[in-house]
C-alpha cells in the first residue's frame, strides 16, 4: 500500500532530508534527485511540495525563524513590561551566541549566502522584515505614551531601524569569525536607539 502522510508531515520530512544532505555533502552538491533517494520517494511528490531545491532552502529559513518570531511578538504586546523593557529584551532574544551555533546553522547560513540564493534570501529578509516592523511599531507607540521615546513616525522609523538591524545582525557569519566585531555593531546600535528614540543616554547599556 502506498506510504500516504499529511501534506505538512511529508514537507516536513523533505525538509529535514535536505537539512541533513546540506551538512554532510554541502549545499552546491546536494541535488533533488538525492533528496529524493533518501526518503525513497517519487520526483512527482517532491515537486508537488516544493518548486525546486531552492523553495526548500526558503522554506527551512522560514521555519528557523518561526521561534523568534514568535517570541517577538509576544514580547511586543506584552502588557506586563514598559517599552524600555521591550528594547532591551528585543536586543538580547535576536543576538546569537557562539554557543548556540551548530553545524547546521552553520550550513544553513553558508547555504543563504551564496550568491545564487540573493535574490531568495532578500525576499525572505524583506518578508522577516516587514512582519518585525510591525512589532517595533507598537513598542515604539507605547513608549512615546508612556512619554519615555519621542518619535514623531513611529512606523517609519521602526521601518529603518529593524531594517538596518535585521541586515547586519543576522550575519551569522561575522559571529561565529569574530564576536568582538559583532559587539562593536552591537553597542553602535544601542547609540543609534537612544539617539532615534529620544531616550537618556545609556539606558540601553546593561
Amino acid at each position: 500500500m502506498r506510504d500516504v502522510k499529511e501534506p505538512e508531515v511529508r514537507r516536513a520530512e523533505i525538509m529535514a532530508a535536505a537539512a541533513e544532505l546540506f551538512v554532510t555533502k554541502g549545499y552546491l552538491n546536494t541535488t533533488t534527485q538525492d533528496i529524493i533517494d533518501e526518503l525513497k520517494i517519487s520526483r512527482g511528490l517532491l515537486y508537488y511540495h516544493f518548486k525546486n531545491k531552492e523553495d526548500i532552502l526558503f522554506c527551512m529559513v522560514e521555519k528557523y525563524s518561526e521561534p523568534l518570531l514568535c517570541q517577538l511578538k509576544t514580547l511586543a504586546y506584552s502588557e506586563k513590561k514598559t517599552a524600555i523593557e521591550k528594547v532591551q529584551q528585543f536586543i538580547e532574544v535576536t543576538l546569537i551566541s557562539p554557543e548556540s551555533i551548530t553545524g547546521e546553522k552553520i550550513e544553513l547560513q553558508n547555504s543563504v549566502n551564496l550568491e545564487e540564493n540573493r535574490y531568495m534570501m532578500d525576499r525572505f529578509n524583506h518578508k522577516f522584515c516587514n512582519i518585525v516592523i510591525e512589532y517595533f511599531t507598537h513598542i515604539i507607540e507605547q513608549g512615546n505614551e508612556e512619554g519615555v521615546f519621542h518619535v514623531a513616525h513611529p512606523k517609519e522609523t521602526a521601518a529603518f531601524l529593524i531594517t538596518g538591524y535585521a541586515f547586519v545582525s543576522n550575519d551569522l557569519k561575522i559571529i561565529y569569525h569574530d564576536y568582538g566585531y559583532m559587539e562593536k555593531y552591537l553597542v553602535a546600535y544601542k547609540q543609534i536607539l537612544e539617539r532615534t528614540l529620544g531616550t537618556k543616554e545609556h539606558i540601553f547599556f546593561s
